[in-house]
């Protein structure tokens, strides 16, 4: 690759995501992540020491982002890499989650062939496709992108989560980091920013300083969207409410957000486009011993965590409300 050439550079703020570390890193490589910088923080089921191994073996960049003082994690992690400097003015960066794969569904599905396709682009919103649980109850150890392929419609106007976006933008045009796109641009107006949805249109002026999702003049599916597998299996989801949600501190999960988030009305296997490069990063990487079986033992946690959760009166509660909704929407 030429000095000048772009790179496409990931930072992910990350805790307990053990047993679905693996996919979401063969994802990423089978897109064409140059780099991946995830920091962990506060981690009890081995997400940490999964990700150290893949950093010990030149996979991706692991960054301890644990701290006594009660700051947000996600805000540290974000500053770290910018003192960091790992990406150069004309690299691409981008903030992802470990439950949001990039569908590129233009050229050789790569994040390169999506820049090729909006030659002018600077800055490239991604909007979220929610993917529902698709009736899936039982935890187990397989590719999300096989168990998980219904999703919201590419036109739904609510809830407003739905239309939520990720923002890829090369690094000398921002100057700060935020969950769902830049901050603080470098440069005076819009214009300047050539920032394009996912569609290669071109995003309305208001973008430039507020709003984190499409609108109705915004949205586009065509060159790209976000797979958004916000909720999984039942019993996934169990874990996920005990742990609480990712960017805010000890707020509680529950059937309101499941509801919100559990959209099923169509089918959507564009992303199995990447699918057989995405098990070969995948059966490379497990094939190393100590990876293996860092995985296996994070599954298995998982699995213990699950039955423990599930003798709990809420929990059965909850599992009963989430089973029965989807047996309802059905039957509608």
């Amino acid at each position: 690759m030429a000095d000048q050439d772009p790179r496409y550079i990931s930072i992910t703020p990350m805790k307990n995501e053990g047993p679905f570390v693996l996919e979401w890193v063969a994802h990423n490589r089978a897109i064409g992540v140059d780099q991946m910088v995830v920091m962990t923080n506060d981690c009890t089921d081995g997400t940490d020491a999964l990700l150290q191994r893949l950093d010990d073996t030149g996979v991706l960049t692991h960054v301890d982002n644990n701290s006594r003082r009660k700051t947000s994690p996600q805000k540290r992690a974000y500053k770290t890499f910018l003192r960091m400097e790992i990406a150069r003015p004309q690299d691409w960066v981008i903030v992802i989650d470990a439950d949001e794969h990039i569908n590129v569904k233009t050229g050789d599905n790569t994040l390169r062939a999506l820049t090729d396709a909006i030659p002018d682009a600077k800055t490239i919103s991604m909007t979220w496709r929610l993917f529902g649980n698709a009736g899936v109850v039982r935890y187990e150890d397989r590719f999300l992108s096989d168990q998980f392929r219904q999703a919201a419609p590419e036109r739904i106007f609510r809830p407003p989560q739905a239309w939520g976006f990720k923002t890829m933008f090369q690094r000398g045009i921002w100057d700060a980091l935020g969950v769902h796109r830049p901050k603080r641009p470098t440069v005076e107006t819009m214009e300047e920013c050539h920032w394009y949805n996912g569609s290669g249109q071109l995003m309305p002026e208001r973008y430039f300083d507020k709003s984190w999702r499409s609108a109705r003049d915004s949205f586009g599916y065509d060159l790209v969207q976000v797979n958004h597998y916000a909720l999984k299996s039942c019993e996934s989801y169990l874990v996920k409410k005990m742990r609480g949600r990712a960017h805010h501190l000890g707020e509680s999960l529950g059937l309101e957000y499941w509801n919100m988030m559990n959209q099923n009305a169509e089918t959507n296997t564009s992303i199995d486009a990447i699918l057989d490069r995405k098990r070969g990063y995948y059966y490379e990487m497990l094939s190393d011993p100590e990876i293996a079986s860092l995985h296996h033992a994070s599954c298995n946690l998982h699995r213990q965590q699950i039955e423990q959760l599930r003798d709990l009166p809420e929990m059965q509660d909850l599992m009963q409300q989430m089973t029965a909704g989807f047996a309802a929407s059905q039957q509608a």
